[in-house]
């Protein structure tokens, strides 16, 4: 996906993909509270400039997103609870699932239905599997339900992050963590598609 941002939300994402390029399925606090004040601070037209917002919906639903995948959970809420839209539930629905509310999650989740994106994560989801060296058994059924399914499966990638709250094997939570900034890149880039 060749998508060009302009300068101040690619500068965002730049930060964010050397500072916290995988985060945490629970987040504890913010990666850089200076980067949630910033991004809170920024209007849609500063964080678009030179660009024209067809859709402040799916504009909000950008900053929403930056703010969550810094691990500011509150700020990009206060966004995403006030998106009425399918990308906006889903912004919602990652962040319940990160806090962790994982029933809330899935009510989100039900919201949206099923998302454009869902294909390009089950595509990533099994790309990240298939470069795993020596995957664990349980990382090894993950694959098997992944590949056995058509369909992406948030219900299920829901049920996996609970589970690995309290079990998991290291190379279990690391997948959902590169599956997790897989689906915040997607949602990014479809949410920068439909705001322009």
């Amino acid at each position: 996906m060749n998508l060009t941002y302009t300068p101040a939300i690619a500068e965002v994402i730049e930060k964010l993909e050397a500072g916290n390029p995988l985060p945490t399925l629970v987040p504890q606090k913010a990666w850089s509270p200076e980067l949630t004040e910033a991004l809170a601070s920024k209007s849609l037209d500063e964080l678009f400039q030179g660009e024209s917002v067809k859709n402040t919906t799916f504009g909000d639903a950008i900053k929403s997103g930056l703010l969550l995948w810094n691990d500011a959970l509150d700020e990009s809420h206060n966004i995403s609870q006030e998106l009425a839209n399918q990308t906006g539930s889903y912004w919602h629905g990652i962040m319940h699932r990160r806090e962790p509310d994982y029933s809330n999650a899935k009510y989100w989740f039900g919201r949206v239905g099923t998302h454009p994106i869902f294909p390009q994560i089950r595509e990533r989801a099994l790309a990240i599997l298939n470069e795993t060296p020596d995957p664990s058994d349980a990382l090894a059924r993950m694959a098997q339900t992944i590949q056995t399914e058509a369909q992406w499966d948030a219900y299920q990638f829901i049920d996996w992050c609970q589970a690995a709250e309290s079990e998991s094997a290291e190379d279990v939570t690391r997948f959902l963590q590169q599956v997790q900034a897989e689906e915040i890149k997607l949602l990014l880039a479809y949410s920068y598609q439909n705001a322009v």
